[in-house]
């Protein structure tokens, strides 16, 4: 929801950025974190808890010329357990973006990412099964995407058509190796301006999903995904800015054993800003994941909310709940799970290059399987840099 935009007393400082010349801009930030967890491997029995320390620096370059754009980003994450190594990481991630704004009619946009990261013990396919592992599960992941738009930006109507591959590979051999994906995705939109800051708009996307390694005992898990939408965008109405997009969705398998799925999907977000102090922000969203070795897929829904205040020109607060509903579709034993958290974060701005934070994160699954069930308390404080 943080891409609603829009001016805000609770947001944090700009960070400062160093001019390199030609248009150029560095700006480099840090952040510090040290949580206690009492449950690392979101394990229903046997806790493992541990104190966390947490590193993410961040370099941004980015370029402006008035019709066009570019940003490069690379950032580091480093999580070091004191109370159990094994849970140790050091992710990679590097972003690349470019807009040009070819004349007033064309513009195109590209972007670009990779990841060296990894799946904490007892997240994703190691749910419920953390303790067996002896390290997280590292993946290497890549993204490249593009979009062009037609119409110039004060016509009633603009199209947008996108393309893109993306690719998730395990490093864990073997064992992994059934994980291992590509994606090719696209899509095309059309927008039209309804008046005023207005638009509605009609979309139709498509995902083919092709697995690298289908065990010999196994159906292939290849599929195609398409998204049939409609929906509304609007600013600064009424206090809210927003967008809904309700529709459609359908997922096919390549193979003839597992079911085809149709059914609901849709996509929103809404901020309402009642005071010039205070914001909340509202999303939901019904989307298929694709399967964490069980089943076919995943059904997911998502419906979260989050008050953003400002008691003081220094200190803020950020409190959010979130609820989700996972449906595991295609499993022989009904699986459903049902996951609640919330954050309670205050932050204390004590620079503009200097901020402090401290919360607690509370979350907790009910599922219909004996062994998926847990509850995660942390508390944490941290310390947020730039120049």
């Amino acid at each position: 929801m943080a891409s609603l935009g829009g001016g805000s007393a609770w947001a944090q400082s700009e960070a400062a950025s160093v001019k390199l010349g030609n248009g150029i801009n560095f700006t480099p930030t840090l952040s510090v974190d040290l949580a206690q967890d009492d449950n690392v491997t979101l394990s229903e029995t046997d806790k493992v808890e541990s104190l966390v320390a947490k590193v993410r620096p961040n370099f941004l370059l980015t370029a402006e010329d008035g019709v066009s754009a570019y940003s490069v980003s690379y950032a580091l994450a480093k999580g070091e357990y004191f109370d159990s190594k094994d849970d140790n990481y050091l992710d990679h991630f590097l972003d690349g973006d470019a807009f040009w704004e070819l004349n007033f009619r064309h513009r195109l946009a590209l972007h670009g990412s990779y990841t060296n990261g990894h799946d904490a013990r007892g997240s994703g396919f190691s749910l419920g099964r953390g303790d067996l592992l002896d390290e997280p599960d590292r993946y290497h992941s890549s993204d490249f995407g593009a979009v062009y738009s037609y119409g110039a930006e004060s016509a009633k109507g603009q199209i947008d058509i996108e393309l893109g591959t993306a690719d998730l590979d395990y490093a864990g051999g073997v064992r992994t190796r059934e994980r291992d994906r590509g994606t090719g995705y696209g899509g095309i939109t059309f927008n039209y301006n309804a008046g005023g800051k207005t638009k509605v708009l009609a979309e139709i996307t498509r995902r083919e999903v092709t697995y690298d390694y289908t065990a010999m005992d196994a159906e292939s898990l290849d599929s195609a995904e398409m998204n049939y939408r409609a929906g509304v965008t609007w600013e600064g109405t009424a206090q809210t800015t927003g967008r809904v997009k309700v529709g459609l969705r359908t997922k096919d398998f390549d193979s003839s054993t597992r079911d085809d799925f149709s059914g609901a999907g849709w996509e929103a977000g809404v901020r309402w800003v009642p005071l010039t102090y205070s914001a909340f922000d509202f999303s939901t969203a019904r989307r298929s994941r694709e399967s964490w070795g069980d089943g076919d897929f995943i059904d997911v829904q998502n419906y979260a909310v989050t008050w953003h205040h400002s008691w003081a020109e220094r200190f803020s607060t950020q409190l959010t709940f979130d609820h989700e509903l996972n449906d595991y579709r295609g499993v022989e034993t009904d699986r459903e799970e049902t996951v609640n958290s919330s954050q309670l974060r205050m932050s204390y701005q004590m620079q503009r290059w200097l901020s402090f934070s401290a919360g607690v994160s509370l979350s907790d699954q009910d599922s219909t399987r004996e062994g998926f069930d847990y509850e995660k308390n942390l508390t944490f404080i941290g310390i947020q840099a730039s120049l």
